[in-house]
């Protein structure tokens, strides 16, 4: 009797288990087919470049194996996400506001089909100030599937190239930069793009000796000199060259390096260059188009001195030639040099806590003729006038168009 009860119990255990197996196994297999962004599958994020009045990009939804009914899946706008974005990427990405993207908010992945049609995403050119902007997207639900929670969510990542209006200057057309100064500084980072012609012809520039881009104090001290050429590099036949960015600073100096051995600064092309100093290792760091060219060590613990600030500040002696310029910033931290790389090609926040000031020189020509008051964006009241200096030609600095993208 107990052996048939036993087997009575182990059959009745049985059938009701099966039903119940049957339906784990049918919600394992559902599971199992996961929705999710095909994009999101090889990387979290992709750029879209701002080019035009409106940029485009798509992505997809997908499953991993053919739907057995229609999937229709939601698509929404998810602020969260880019939280978890910059979190985990180091980043200050904003969202963008709703008003400058339009996305496809449903998508159909049909059945006996594993993708759906491409959702189309949008966005309008707008005015970032300089900041980082994003769309994350989100899905939201799928109708009869379940969603892979690691897959469910994209970040197009908002890239707007730098075009404008850059100002010409000439034989000592320097300005003086506003401000109270005689600050001391731990950390240093002075960047910005230029373009050197020759007075007489385009492939003429770099032409002369001492053409100095910044003065703000003594460079045999405690303050940066940075400046094209000196008396350091000469070619096959002996003669001086100076197509190479000398910076001096904290009492010693270093250059983008020997033009005789293919180093040289090309005449007509523009040039990226950032200069930084750190005082807890006495180490200044030059970049050239976003690489690092030249390092100099000097004294620990020393303080950059920034007593005053002229811009392209060599007078009719010295300063022979060309030059176009914008993008002009100074900060008060040692930018690395994936920041340097990432920031030469877009505007950086304006309100960064750490500009000092940040001169882009867009401005354009006036239309009563004059040269326009050079607007430093960063707050901080930093601004400059093309000719303050006078040292110089007083006339109207030409301006063009340019567009710097990678």
């Amino acid at each position: 009797m107990k052996t048939r009860t036993f087997i009575k119990k182990a059959l009745l255990a049985l059938l009701v288990a099966s039903p119940f197996t049957a339906c784990e196994d049918a919600k394992n297999a559902i599971i199992d087919n996961l929705v999710y962004i095909n994009e999101a599958a090889t990387d979290k994020s992709k750029s879209l470049t701002l080019v035009e009045e409106t940029s485009s990009t798509t992505l997809t939804v997908r499953m991993a194996e053919a739907a057995q009914t229609d999937v229709k899946v939601k698509l929404v706008l998810a602020p969260e996400k880019l939280e978890a974005y910059n979190k985990k990427n180091d980043a200050a990405y904003k969202c963008i506001d709703a008003q400058y993207v339009t996305f496809d908010s449903e998508a159909t992945i049909k059945a006996g089909q594993v993708i759906s049609d491409p959702i189309n995403v949008t966005v309008t050119r707008f005015d970032t100030q300089g900041a980082d902007y994003a769309v994350p997207l989100a899905i939201q639900s799928a109708t009869g599937a379940e969603l892979a929670e690691s897959s469910s969510s994209f970040i197009v990542l908002i890239v707007k190239p730098i075009t404008q209006y850059a100002p010409m200057f000439w034989y000592g057309m320097g300005m003086k930069v506003n401000g109270d100064w005689g600050i001391d500084l731990n950390n240093c980072t002075f960047e910005w793009w230029s373009r050197v012609t020759g007075y007489y012809g385009e492939d003429q520039g770099y032409s002369v000796n001492n053409q100095a881009i910044v003065w703000a104090g003594d460079p045999s001290t405690n303050s940066f000199y940075p400046r094209f050429g000196d008396v350091v590099y000469t070619n096959e036949n002996g003669k001086y060259v100076y197509n190479f960015l000398q910076v001096k600073a904290m009492g010693s100096q270093f250059d983008t390096g020997d033009p005789s051995k293919g180093e040289g600064l090309e005449s007509g092309k523009w040039y990226h260059f950032a200069y930084t100093y750190d005082a807890s290792t006495g180490t200044s760091l030059l970049y050239k188009n976003g690489t690092q060219v030249a390092a100099m060590t000097t004294e620990k613990g020393k303080k950059l001195r920034i007593d005053c600030f002229e811009l392209l500040c060599s007078d009719w002696d010295y300063w022979w030639d060309n030059i176009e310029m914008c993008q002009v910033r100074l900060w008060k931290s040692t930018r690395s040099a994936g920041q340097i790389k990432k920031g030469m090609y877009s505007e950086v926040e304006y309100a960064h806590p750490d500009l000092i000031f940040y001169l882009p020189m867009n401005e354009g020509p006036q239309e009563d003729g004059t040269n326009p008051v050079l607007k430093d964006v960063s707050g901080n009241g930093h601004d400059a006038v093309i000719g303050s200096l006078g040292k110089g030609d007083p006339s109207i600095a030409p301006w063009e168009i340019y567009t710097f993208a990678q």
